[in-house]
């Protein structure tokens, strides 16, 4: 179904996570969701430590930055958003998105959450204050939103499917391919793996 305009602000998409690592799926979704939702961007940002993540980052939050930030060189619709990772704490996405809209008052903002977090999305904190006053994307992540009618949910709330592709690798494999020394250049952009080489993320395992 085409999408259809509410309003004739230019369109921001926020795009959260741990980024632990970033890797071509999150850029395909960020890409897609650009082309179908006609956003004028997409901010990318790396959670210092998302709120209901239970293990700590495989890589730090200097070194998951900086493999965003390379991520996002050579595509001109995608910036860098580091306010999570330069507050040195966890990070609600409501208080996070009231920052956005500080920066980009001009934009209509929507939030982009895989469907896996879509179906616990009321546990989030502040679930009710998104809803009310930003939009949202749900890409597929597991699939498990695949026929789910999201309007019986959260009746009042503007919700749009991407429908992308699922990208069939996630960061838990790829930091898996990384302890058992398997490669992960051909999951991970170009930039992204140099700067695994270059900062010595990888000496340990044979890649």
């Amino acid at each position: 179904m085409p999408f259809k305009p509410s309003s004739t602000k230019p369109r921001l998409g926020f795009f959260g996570g741990s980024f632990d690592p970033i890797h071509d799926g999150h850029l395909s979704v960020a890409l897609s969701a650009v082309k179908k939702f006609e956003l004028q961007q997409v901010l990318l940002c790396p959670a210092y430590f998302a709120p209901l993540r239970q293990e700590k980052p495989f890589f730090s939050s200097n070194h998951r930055l900086a493999m965003v930030e390379a991520a996002s060189q050579k595509h001109s619709h995608l910036e860098v958003f580091d306010d999570e990772i330069l507050s040195g704490k966890t990070c609600y996405t409501y208080n996070t998105l009231l920052e956005v809209n500080i920066k980009f008052p001009e934009h209509e903002i929507f939030l982009m959450i895989g469907d896996d977090q879509y179906d616990k999305f009321q546990k989030w904190k502040f679930h009710q204050n998104i809803l009310n006053e930003f939009q949202i994307i749900v890409f597929n992540r597991n699939n498990i939103a695949n026929g789910k009618d999201f309007s019986k949910k959260f009746p009042s709330a503007r919700i749009h499917r991407l429908e992308n592709p699922l990208f069939p690798h996630s960061s838990t494999e790829i930091r898996k391919r990384i302890e058992t020394g398997k490669d992960i250049s051909h999951l991970i952009p170009s930039p992204v793996y140099s700067h695994m080489k270059e900062s010595n993320l990888l000496d340990s395992h044979s890649l």
